[in-house]
């Protein structure tokens, strides 16, 4: 899998600099044969709560009379969860700061890493697999439960 990354910067209303980043990541053919046995690409890979920009996105929509096509744009560069179809097909983002950039970068770089380890993972899903439980000591045992009870 490779990663790609194209950066671009545009001036937005009241002169502000806004940074656009594309990313796209090219599989194997082995690594898309995986993607499509799965039906991976329709899954989340990070997933975030885009209420916020739905919102706002909403309130433009309805600001934007002449153009019905600005709420799904606007939602869908500013929305944080990441599907494997944005990789897939490519995706572009928009950055408020170069700071941003960056992050938003590393952001998608991890989120590469995670979708290619679950398709390494994924070579591997048929079939049964066993993994034996150890018994934990009295007092780690306890912890342990205390620590998922209060967590549920």
């Amino acid at each position: 899998m490779d990663l790609l990354l194209k950066r671009e910067q545009d001036t937005g209303s009241f002169g502000r600099v806004i940074f656009k980043l594309w990313a796209k990541s090219e599989f194997t053919e082995d690594e898309r044969a995986l993607l499509d046995r799965y039906r991976l690409d329709q899954s989340r890979l990070l997933d975030a709560d885009d209420t916020g920009q739905l919102k706002w996105a909403a309130i433009i929509a309805a600001l934007i009379i002449l153009s019905p096509t600005g709420y799904p744009w606007y939602f869908n560069e500013k929305r944080e969860t990441l599907f494997v179809k944005d990789l897939l097909y490519g995706r572009r983002f928009k950055c408020k700061s170069i700071g941003d950039l960056a992050r938003k970068e590393a952001w998608i770089e991890n989120a590469c890493l995670i979708l290619r380890q679950t398709l390494e993972t994924a070579k591997h899903w048929d079939g049964v697999e066993t993994n034996p439980i150890p018994v934990l000591e009295k007092e780690e045992a306890k912890k342990l439960v205390i620590q998922y009870a209060w967590n549920a």
